[in-house]
C-alpha cells in the first residue's frame, strides 16, 4: 500500500484503486479476525491479557464483533469479483471503461461497504457472549443466533459471487487471447493470474463455508472446517500484496528503492507511465 500510494503516478489506474481498497479492508478484517479467533484460542483465564474477553461484553456490545464478521465476509468476496470484472472490462475496451472506472471506483467502493447492511444489521438484534471453555483454556465468541441462520442469505451470496467470479476470469482469459500486443497480453495476463489465483481461494472458503453450515458428521469434513477453512480464510485476507509483489517487478524495484536498496530509475518509471496512459501497450505497470 505504501508503495502504491508513494508512486501514485506510476499506479495511476483503476485496478490499484481497487486493490487500495482491497488492501485496507483486509487490514480491518485480519484485526477482527485476530481478536475474535486468533489472540481468544491462547489467552487463558489467568492470563494478563484475559481483560480483553473476561466480562468485556458487559462494556462492549459483541453482537457487533459478530455483526462485523460476517459484514466483511461480504465485502471480502465482493471486492474480489470486483476486481475480476474491472480486469474483464478494461481487457475488452480500455479507454471507456477505465474512464468510467477511475470516475466511479469510489461510488462502487462505498456501496460495496453498505450494502451488505441490508442482512447484517440483524445480528444487531442477536446477544453474543464471550465464554470461557476450561476444557481448552481460551475464550470464545458465541452468538445467540443458530450458526444456519447466520448463513441464510450469506451463503447463496458467497456461491453465487464465486460463480461470477471464475465467469469473469474465464472471459478476461478469452479476450487476453485476442490481444495483439505481446507487451500488452503479457502485462494483462499477469493481472490475470493474480484475479484467478485469488479467485480460486475464495473457491476454496465458499466450499469450506457449505461444509461448515451443513454440519456433516465426516471426520474429514470436520476436520477441513476446524483446521483448513481458517487457513484459507486467511489466505483470502493476506494474499493479494504477496500476488503482487510476486508478479510485478514495477512493484519490486519501487519497494528496493523505498529501502534504499536500489537508486530510482527515472527512465523506467517514465517508461512505465507511458505504458499505463497507452492501452495500445498495457492498461497498468506490472
Amino acid at each position: 500500500m505504501m508503495t502504491i500510494r508513494k508512486y501514485r503516478k506510476t499506479f495511476n489506474s483503476s485496478f490499484y484503486l481497487l486493490y487500495l481498497w482491497d488492501s485496507a479492508m483486509n487490514i480491518f478484517t485480519c484485526l477482527t479476525g485476530f481478536y475474535m479467533m486468533r489472540l481468544n484460542t491462547v489467552v487463558s483465564d489467568d492470563s494478563m491479557l484475559a481483560f480483553l474477553y473476561r466480562d468485556i461484553d458487559k462494556y462492549l456490545p459483541m453482537n457487533l464483533f459478530t455483526a462485523l464478521s460476517y459484514h466483511m465476509a461480504y465485502v471480502q468476496y465482493t471486492t474480489t469479483a470486483l476486481i475480476s470484472f474491472n480486469r474483464m472490462t478494461v481487457n475488452w475496451k480500455n479507454e471507456r471503461f477505465e474512464r468510467y472506472w477511475m470516475k466511479y471506483t469510489w461510488l462502487i467502493m462505498a456501496f460495496v461497504l453498505l450494502a451488505p447492511l441490508a442482512d447484517t444489521l440483524r445480528f444487531v438484534n442477536y446477544k453474543t457472549d464471550v465464554v470461557y471453555d476450561n476444557e481448552t483454556e481460551s475464550y470464545e465468541f458465541v452468538p445467540s443466533m443458530p450458526l444456519a441462520d447466520t448463513f441464510t442469505f450469506l451463503l447463496p451470496y458467497m456461491v453465487v459471487i464465486t460463480v461470477l467470479s471464475v465467469c469473469f476470469n474465464i472471459c478476461s482469459a478469452v479476450l487476453i487471447k485476442k490481444f495483439d500486443s505481446t507487451l500488452s497480453k503479457k502485462g494483462s495476463t499477469r493481472f490475470m493470474v493474480i484475479t484467478a489465483i485469488t479467485c480460486i481461494v475464495q473457491l476454496l472458503g465458499c466450499s469450506l463455508s457449505l461444509i461448515r453450515v451443513n454440519k456433516t458428521e465426516n471426520s474429514f469434513a470436520r476436520f477441513l472446517t476446524t483446521y483448513i477453512l481458517p487457513i484459507v480464510s486467511d489466505a483470502l485476507t493476506h494474499i493479494q500484496p504477496f500476488l503482487l509483489t510476486i508478479f510485478s517487478s514495477v512493484i519490486r524495484r519501487h519497494m528496493m528503492e523505498m529501502l534504499g536498496l536500489r537508486k530510482s530509475n527515472k527512465v523506467n518509471v517514465n517508461t512505465i507511465a507511458m505504458h499505463v496512459n497507452n492501452p495500445s501497450l498495457t492498461s497498468h505497470p506490472l
